[in-house]
């Protein structure tokens, strides 16, 4: 999605959470860069109704960074809560996770995978999350043996 896309998306949502109609909407565009429609706007002025929105009481929300986590019900919530912290503290998105469900078990998403399956799922990903902490922890190591080595003058 381009920049310009963005920028009218986000202000279509700040004219929502500010429950402007539109000829009030349509007075902000003037008044901030003298064009009625965000069509014709440039990104600097897309950019500058943003602001103004944002003065005005807009709160933009921060997107999901690691996606939409799949809804399951009982016993396997607790899993998929498990699948969801180790997704979070590797930085990866969820459909990391589809993607694994689909090269392991031939299923597309994790919701549609039997009991079993989600455990043996978990059980790789936390395989994953240990071999990446052991190459972060040697990486870490690497970089202070180089600080701790004087340089040769």
């Amino acid at each position: 999605m381009s920049t310009k896309k963005i920028l009218m998306a986000k202000i279509h949502i700040a004219k929502k959470d500010l429950h402007l109609d539109d000829d009030t909407y349509r007075d902000v565009l003037w008044r901030v860069t003298g064009k009625r429609s965000c069509k014709d706007m440039t990104i600097a002025q897309l950019q500058d109704v943003v602001k103004d929105m944002e003065k005005s009481g807009f709160k933009p929300k921060a997107a999901p960074k690691h996606g939409k986590k799949p809804s399951v019900v009982g016993k396997r919530e607790p899993l998929m809560g498990k699948i969801h912290a180790m997704l979070t503290d590797m930085g990866l998105h969820w459909n990391y996770a589809h993607g694994m469900a689909d090269k392991m078990f031939g299923i597309k998403r994790l919701q549609w995978l039997n009991d079993s399956q989600l455990y043996k799922l978990t059980q790789a990903l936390s395989v994953h999350q240990q071999r990446e902490a052991k190459k972060a922890a040697k990486k870490a190591a690497s970089n202070e043996r180089k600080k701790a080595v004087p340089e040769p003058k």
